[in-house]
């Protein structure tokens, strides 16, 4: 999700990244002379898009949390909300998270989800090799094999035919990826609605200027760091090795054209059973192209377009009131 870097020709991209690095540098000589001398300046507005509130924790009345034998792998993930052993009454809401960070911060949107007056059962899942789940490292990282992790979570160990899928940039692919990918397979059909929040469709969609221009990116780069280690205390994880791995998957994919998001079902060829698909980002988006979205949109008929208002790419930690709005409406449309 969050770190994500176009594959440039050899030249481009060395260059992207010695700007990248002289940005940190500078940033953090800024900094350090700004803390050491007094500020002259009148505290002002600023923008919910320029701020990064602290990481969330997930609160402690999960109904489950632990790891599943999946593909290899364990496979960590919690449920909140009623129970899913009941008959549902209430459509399962799974949340996916983005790159480099893990479920917690979606927390804003599991207590929301899982809590009157919604109520929805709600399962939050770390990525493959993400937060406390394991990693394969014989096998190349790929949106393809988060939507197989996920849907075989869904469907052998959860026993899930149908569920609304919310996801944010990484996991917001990882839900495109199910659709496109799978789309000839059980998997996709597991899919009754989708909110694809800050997704991108190319390797090469990101915004570089806003990259660089993000007033917290040393804080992220170091929350990410630092809350890898802390979820995992008893079998550290090479965060360097993680972040590699990740940044290798990101330069290379998702690589999606228009003739693969006409594999998507639509409300027009199947309205009571294809997917319900709304498009979503902030109106400061700074990570992706901010045309992006709605190049998607005008790609699955019958998608909506959400554009949320005073945020960027960290909107759920940066407006979780605004977000959880749009969600119950998402969730509330009817066939």
């Amino acid at each position: 999700m969050l770190l994500k870097r176009g594959q440039e020709e050899p030249i481009l991209k060395y260059i992207i990244e010695m700007i990248f690095v002289r940005s940190l540098f500078i940033a953090t000589v800024t900094m350090s002379v700004s803390a050491a001398q007094p500020s002259q300046a009148t505290p002002g507005y600023v923008p919910l898009y320029q701020t990064l509130p602290p990481t969330p924790v997930l609160p402690p009345n999960a109904r489950f949390a632990g790891s599943a034998n999946i593909n290899n792998i364990s496979l960590w993930y919690t449920l909140y909300g009623p129970p899913l052993n009941k008959p549902q009454k209430k459509l399962p809401i799974v949340l996916l998270h983005g790159g480099k960070i893990s479920s917690r911060w979606l927390t804003h949107q599991i207590q929301y989800l899982s809590s009157p007056p919604l109520s929805h059962p709600v399962i939050a899942i770390d990525t493959r090799s993400h937060g406390r789940s394991s990693d394969d490292p014989s096998v190349p990282l790929s949106y393809s094999l988060f939507a197989n992790d996920t849907a075989t979570l869904l469907r052998s160990h959860l026993d899930i035919s149908r569920a609304g899928f919310v996801g944010w940039s990484d996991g917001a692919n990882t839900i495109l990826s199910l659709l496109i990918d799978h789309h000839s397979t059980p998997n996709a059909a597991l899919v009754d609605r989708a909110f694809i929040f800050g997704a991108n469709y190319r390797y090469d969609q990101l915004n570089v200027t806003g990259l660089l221009g993000i007033p917290f990116l040393n804080d992220l780069a170091g929350r990410m760091q630092s809350e890898l280690t802390a979820l995992t205390p008893t079998v550290p994880k090479d965060y360097a090795a993680f972040s590699t791995r990740v940044s290798e998957m990101q330069d290379t994919s998702p690589s999606w054209s228009a003739g693969d998001f006409g594999k998507i079902k639509t409300l027009y060829r199947d309205p009571k059973n294809a997917p319900i698909v709304w498009i979503v980002d902030g109106d400061s988006e700074e990570i992706v192209q901010r045309s992006v979205a709605g190049e998607m949109r005008d790609m699955i008929w019958g998608s909506s377009l959400v554009i949320l208002p005073d945020v960027g790419h960290f909107a759920p930690v940066q407006d979780p009131g605004t977000f959880n709005a749009m969600l119950a409406r998402w969730i509330s449309r009817e066939r």
